[in-house]
This record gives structure tokens, C-alpha cells and sequence, in this order.
């Protein structure tokens, strides 16, 4: 099963993210806990894409391609925002967040979720690989 999903690159998007990947709960018959934790990983680079990819105020367009197969959920993002791989980013995941000045552990949150990430640049376009066993 696949479902992809375009959105404008605008952090009131996220609503719409959680309804749209909601149906996909029920439709796919995932555990609420597991699709807590995709909406985690979706939302939080979503919303780094939309904070900090863009040098412009153009709207630009972010794609969100879900895979389903019997025990793992593949999610792929892609923009085209500034080059950017969130795997060279790496927070020390023994920090503790409360005292974190602001920001910096959601992408460890993000591979903390994660069972397995990949990035590539393709095409001046940012490609997030992210498996989710289920």
C-alpha cells in the first residue's frame, strides 16, 4: 500500500498532516501507539523543513510519501529546500531536555523512533528515507 501527500510549506499544515495520516491509522490498521510515534517523526521534520529549508518566502511544496507493507511503514519526505542531511546531525541523546536552550532533540526524538533513516540529495531536492517497524 502506498499514499503520498503534498503540502504548502506552512507550519498551520500540521493539523492537516494529523487528519491525513490519521485515515491512514484505521485504513492500515496500525496501533495508535505506533502512528503517535509516525506523527512524531512527520511533524517534527515537516516542521524543521518549513522553520528552516527555505532562503525565500516563496511557498514551496513538501511531499510525504507513505509505504505499508505486513510489519514496517516507509516514510519519505522530500523538498526542495537548502541541502540538509538530518543523519549528519547528531545530539548527544543523554542530554537532558530540560536543558536544552531551544529546539535540537527532535530530530533525536526523530531517530530515537526510527528504526532505520537514509538521506540522499536528488535533483536539488532533499530525500528523508525513514522505516517504522509496526
Amino acid at each position: 500500500m502506498e499514499q503520498t501527500f503534498r503540502y504548502p510549506s506552512e507550519i498551520h499544515e500540521i493539523p492537516r498532516i494529523r487528519n491525513d495520516l490519521g485515515r491512514l491509522e484505521t485504513e492500515w490498521n496500525i496501533s495508535k501507539s505506533k502512528m503517535r510515534q509516525i506523527l512524531v517523526i512527520v511533524e517534527e521534520i515537516f516542521s524543521n523543513i518549513v522553520r528552516f529549508a527555505f532562503e525565500d518566502t516563496h511557498e514551496h511544496e513538501i511531499e510525504i510519501i507513505l509505504h505499508k507493507n505486513e510489519n514496517m511503514i516507509g516514510i519519505e519526505i522530500i523538498d526542495d529546500g537548502i541541502e540538509f542531511n538530518p543523519l549528519e546531525y547528531c545530539e548527544d541523546p543523554l542530554r537532558d531536555p530540560a536543558m536544552v536552550e531551544s529546539g535540537g532533540m527532535g530530530l533525536t526524538l526523530v531517530q530515537s523512533f526510527s528504526n532505520r533513516m537514509s538521506y540522499e540529495r536528488k535533483a536539488n531536492r532533499n530525500h528523508l528515507h525513514i522505516e517504522k517497524k509496526i
